[in-house]
């Protein structure tokens, strides 16, 4: 809501919204890492730049991360230190090189494909979009799998898992909602392109698909040359609409 937009703008301009604003960036940032480490086991087919070698670094950097500080975290002063996190590490490692061969060969075979594709995941249940399995099911399952993990004796691939799981809940809720307000700009760009003639003739904003102006708004723009001048690439009939407007 545009109430909401305004007030994180506002926000933005003072120093302690500033910081808030960047702990949060570099949390999600952190966040995302985990996600990479993940995703090239649950999903096939990414985009290029989804994929980048940049981010295959910083998901293999994320279980590094598990693998050093998360033992030492979780068995202080314990002789036996689990290995499995090293196995976890070389199968994403052995995973991600096979997707980047898979974007080499498409590349060379010419066949475009979105280079941010998030990619298809492996887990197709009949009735489920696709949406549903990325911000729901993938998530969820990594929780169960963490948990699973737990009561195997295996807390490093446990904290792993369960990291990932929560990374990806948030990751995936951020992108659809992003992609969301991508979508209603869009289509607000439309219906006040489509409208604006409507809108300044003064008609029900039942006629305009919810776009309306204030008459004293109205007024400003039809009385003003210099609000004038920057509607001069507006269509002849919005033109004459102000034209009678400035007359009157």
């Amino acid at each position: 809501m545009q109430i909401g937009k305004k007030s994180m703008h506002l926000a933005m301009a003072t120093e302690p919204g500033k910081l808030i604003a960047t702990v949060l960036m570099l949390v999600h940032f952190v966040l995302s890492w985990y996600v990479m480490s993940i995703v090239v086991l649950l999903r096939r087919n990414f985009g290029e730049r989804y994929l980048s070698w940049v981010n295959i670094w910083f998901g293999l950097l994320a279980i590094s991360l598990m693998s050093g500080f998360g033992n030492i975290l979780l068995s202080p002063g314990s002789v036996h230190i689990t290995h499995t996190i090293g196995i976890a590490y070389n199968i994403v490692l052995i995973a991600s090189l096979y997707h980047r061969w898979v974007i080499w060969r498409r590349n060379k075979s010419g066949r475009m494909w979105h280079s941010y594709f998030s990619g298809y995941s492996w887990i197709q249940i009949p009735g489920v979009s696709a949406e549903t399995v990325q911000k729901w099911i993938e998530p969820i399952l990594l929780l169960v799998l963490g948990s699973l993990a737990g009561h195997l004796h295996q807390p490093t691939l446990r904290l792993w898992l369960m990291v990932s799981g929560v990374a990806m809940l948030a990751h995936e809720q951020v992108a659809y909602f992003l992609q969301r307000q991508m979508i209603l700009d869009m289509q607000d760009g439309i219906i006040e392109q489509k409208n604006w003639a409507q809108v300044m003739a003064g008609k029900d904003v039942r006629q305009t698909q919810g776009y309306t102006i204030a008459k004293s708004n109205l007024d400003v723009i039809a009385h003003n040359s210099d609000l004038r001048s920057a509607f001069e690439t507006l269509p002849d009939d919005m033109k004459a609409i102000l034209d009678k407007k400035e007359a009157a």
